[in-house]
């Protein structure tokens, strides 16, 4: 099949939706399929090579800011455009991007998914010419559905199947201000009742979605997220030294800083003298105020050197982050669609402790990999933690059978099989 992948970038940091496209991108064109991922807003920063070579920008960051603001550019020439769509400009407007005011991130947000309708129909006009050049793809992907205001144009126009991915979308719709956030709901609704339909990675969130956008549950497809599991060799022995692990954005809403209160705890109860704390993931210039507190706070409880903090971690150093851990937990403060990271750390063999929130019970359940706690006891982070702890052998058992459950239901080797044959060209056919 010919398939096409519309994907935000973030420009400066990891960011799994991009990350989890590119690896199954690459496994598709493994299979024999023609895929071309084109990026949108800003730059892809991925810890693989870009699947299908670099591609321009679309919906570049500033040329969307741009016209939504100025009636003046939504005029301009080609090569003006352009010019704003370089990645090196689109990376340091995204080192920029924590500057932009809520009502602005409200207003862009209502004018991206009115799409033709809207101060941005040339941006939209520029994907459909894109595509009538250089030929019609079988299927179009967009990594969000937040991209439904274009996805609908492209299905008019090309007359192909268009699907969208659901990947946490509500979270940001529901922090957008009051005045901009149910017009937000209602548009992408009316978007989404345009496509094809669209593809959840969680039963979860697909049920939830399904009554947020007004569609019926029929019309959204169950498809985990998944990971290449190629690199993922987990060591067989409990290690050395005990070490609690994170990888996640490091930010509030992923819950690192619960994470550093329970470490602190569990240090001080005194049965976990030898325990590290290991802390990586996808890090702004927002989210360094917030990093700079957990370090006061450990430095304050006098743990400061037994703690490691890495943020944007490449392929190869996150897979040996993950490798040397003995549990990983990643306490989120809202309830998650997936969690990529959850895969990672059971692929690499190490147990996970989460949040009985959101799609984690679903992965936990099949994974068999780790243990859940209520998010509204204020000691069940802590006292799960103790309880793998204590037991390294147990948590090594507990991990490897997580290891096997990825390479069976959650890596991209099986599932860029089952997404052609049960969902896209069933599609393609009708």
């Amino acid at each position: 099949m010919k398939l096409a992948f519309l994907t935000p970038g973030t420009g400066n940091y990891y960011c799994g939706v991009c990350m989890r496209d590119n690896s199954l991108a690459h496994q598709l064109m493994a299979n024999g399929h023609e895929v071309t991922m084109l990026p949108t807003y800003l730059p892809h920063f991925l810890d693989e090579e870009p699947a299908g070579g670099e591609q321009r920008i679309f919906f570049g960051g500033i040329n969307v800011y741009l016209q939504h603001k100025f009636s003046l550019f939504r005029k301009t020439p080609a090569w003006v455009d352009k010019a704003f769509d370089s990645k090196w400009l689109l990376k340091k407007a995204a080192a920029r991007s924590g500057m932009t005011s809520s009502k602005d991130l409200g207003e862009i947000t209502l004018s991206t998914f009115r799409g033709e309708d809207g101060p941005l129909v040339k941006e939209v006009n520029k994907v459909v010419d894109w595509f009538k050049k250089q030929g019609t793809p079988d299927v179009i992907l967009l990594s969000t559905i937040m991209l439904a205001g274009i996805g609908k144009a492209l299905r008019r126009e090309l007359k192909v199947p268009v699907l969208g991915f659901l990947q946490g979308e509500d979270s940001f719709l529901d922090s957008l201000l009051p005045e901009y956030r149910n017009e937000a709901w209602n548009l992408l609704a009316q978007d989404v009742a345009r496509l094809d339909g669209c593809i959840a990675p969680s039963r979860y969130f697909g049920k939830l979605m399904a009554e947020r956008l007004k569609i019926t549950e029929d019309s959204v497809r169950h498809h985990p997220n998944g990971i290449t599991l190629n690199g993922f060799s987990p060591r067989r022995d409990a290690p050395e030294i005990p070490t609690l692990g994170y990888l996640a954005r490091l930010c509030p809403l992923k819950g690192l800083d619960l994470l550093v209160d329970a470490y602190v705890e569990l240090k001080q109860s005194g049965k976990h003298e030898n325990l590290r704390l290991a802390i990586a993931g996808g890090m702004t210039e927002e989210d360094e105020p917030f990093v700079d507190e957990q370090r006061r706070k450990l430095t304050q409880a006098g743990l400061i050197d037994q703690v490691s903090i890495a943020p944007n971690l490449d392929r190869d150093q996150k897979l040996e982050f993950l490798r040397n851990l003995s549990v990983f937990s990643v306490p989120v403060r809202y309830p998650e669609a997936f969690g990529l990271y959850v895969i990672e750390a059971l692929a690499a063999g190490v147990p996970v402790v989460l949040p009985e929130s959101g799609a984690f019970p679903e992965i936990v359940e099949n994974a068999k990999g780790g243990k859940l706690y209520d998010p509204n006891d204020s000691m069940g982070l802590t006292q799960s933690l103790d309880s793998i702890l204590q037991d390294p052998s147990a948590a090594k058992a507990m991990g490897m059978t997580g290891h096997e459950a990825v390479a069976e239901g959650y890596a991209n080797e099986k599932l860029a099989l089952s997404l052609v044959d049960h969902i896209l060209e069933p599609i393609h056919s009708s």
